[in-house]
């Protein structure tokens, strides 16, 4: 059985999937909402960022480990030069013989009134103790997690567009659904209709089926209405303009898996291996134990090694040439002791340790938590499975009873009432499989979300 979606809509809108401008149709299958989905669903688009700018943070971590040089030049002009107070040497060479009157002290000018400097400065840290390097390790940790963040929400978006595109396959055959039973009772209409202008049947058997009729019309306006729900629904999962058009070429069967045939505790196992939250959970224990240790580095001293090479010239005027300037290089290393820091040191080391306890309990909880989430999904699962199976036995029973009420009817041994009732059974018994059927989708969808297998 195909189900055939139209809804038109005047749009322009863009897609790699075929869709160029306004009136063209998309044909949408499980797969290609699955592809779309993570293509263009919001909250794909911001993990896939998150994780980008984690790998950012790793460059600009070990960026901290290499050395960093800048150049630097100054141009200063002295508005009033410096002055020193030194000794009169003369004096002090004639003796005796220095004429009167020459002081024993005189004020010389130091340097000139113009001066330039053009140079290059290069810093190694040598020794943090350990606090760039565990800073790095962090960025990377980080990195993974988010890789991992990524991959849970992939899972959750297939999740939730698997589970919308089977809503949307069950709101289209509940139409199917509706409209046969609106034909079923205009057919029994116009048989009772015909009885009546023969004497076979009365008036109000054909009331009764007049009101059968008018009782199904709602019903179709209804499942047209949820189907337009459903739709919109898996449109916004899919990150799409409400203006568009699906065509979807599918129907609601029953998907067969081996997940149904594995043990509860294998499940769980599988999950344990699979989920990348457990993951997420390790490697923020990670963080919180590099933490400790960049928080243990604020006691240890740091060494830094550094280089100048520069040149420096002076003027009275402002005429430099390359003679004018001197060229100087050196090297140093500095050593930084830290004495007290007002506790903080103690305070961030405290906290460290508190952050991997608590990374413990939180990883013991997800733990919990996914056990109690696969015990729901299988059991769902299981009894999801038996109702399809009742359902298809009650499907064949209804149209069997229906046949025969209607064969009865026409031959005059059963009343229109049990034609009615047979009628509405067998409307019943068809919603009821279709339902059941999405049910045991969704419910396998989610099985598999909980075991990372979608």
């Amino acid at each position: 059985m195909k189900y055939h979606l139209k809804i038109a809509i005047t749009a322009v809108i863009i897609l790699s999937f075929g869709i160029a401008s306004s009136g063209e149709s998309l044909e949408l299958n499980l797969e290609k909402a699955r592809q779309i989905a993570l293509r263009e669903n919001p909250s794909v688009k911001l993990a896939r960022e998150a994780v980008g700018r984690s790998k950012v943070t790793i460059t600009e971590a070990r960026g901290n480990l290499l050395p960093s040089v800048s150049g630097f030049s100054s141009f200063q002009h002295s508005w009033e030069m410096q002055k020193i107070v030194m000794p009169n040497f003369i004096k002090t060479m004639l003796g005796p013989t220095a004429p009167p009157g020459l002081p024993d002290y005189i004020t010389a000018s130091f340097g000139m009134e113009n001066s330039a400097v053009v140079g290059i400065n290069f810093q190694q840290p040598l020794f943090t103790g350990g606090a760039i390097w565990n800073g790095y390790q962090i960025s990377k940790l980080a990195n993974s997690i988010a890789q991992s963040q990524y991959k849970v929400v992939e899972q959750k978006v297939l999740s939730e567009v698997t589970s919308a595109y089977y809503g949307l396959l069950f709101a289209l055959s509940s139409i199917n659904v509706a409209e046969e039973g609106l034909k079923m009772s205009e057919k029994n209409l116009e048989q009772v209709t015909q009885f009546f202008q023969v004497g076979k049947s009365s008036r109000f058997d054909v009331l009764r089926a007049e009101v059968q009729v008018a009782n199904f019309k709602p019903m179709v306006v209804s499942a047209k209405n949820y189907a337009k729900l459903a739709e919109s629904a898996l449109r916004m999962i899919l990150g799409q303009d409400e203006q568009i058009d699906f065509i979807i070429n599918d129907h609601l069967g029953y998907i067969a898996s081996d997940l149904t045939e594995k043990k509860l505790d294998e499940l769980i196992e599988i999950a344990e291996r699979n989920r990348p939250e457990i993951y997420m959970m390790s490697r923020q224990k990670n963080i919180a134990a590099r933490q400790l240790s960049l928080a243990r580095a604020a006691y240890m001293p740091s060494v830094v090694l550094g280089t100048s090479y520069q040149y420096q010239g002076q003027r009275n005027d402002y005429k430099f040439t390359g003679d004018d300037f001197l060229k100087s290089f050196n090297s140093s290393v500095s050593v930084s002791i830290p004495l007290f820091s007002g506790f903080k040191t103690s305070s961030e080391i405290q906290q460290a340790k508190i952050g991997i306890k608590e990374a413990d309990y939180q990883k013991e909880s997800l733990l919990n938590g996914i056990r109690m989430e696969i015990k729901s999904a299988y059991f769902t699962l299981k009894q999801a499975q038996e109702n399809v199976q009742t359902q298809e036995v009650t499907i064949k029973q209804a149209e069997e009873a229906n046949r025969l009420a209607e064969l009865m009817y026409a031959e005059g041994a059963s009343t229109q009432l049990d034609v009615l009732n047979a009628n509405v059974a067998l409307n019943q018994a068809k919603m009821n499989y279709q339902k059941s059927l999405y049910e045991y989708n969704v419910a396998l969808v989610n099985l598999k979300k909980a075991i990372n297998e979608l």
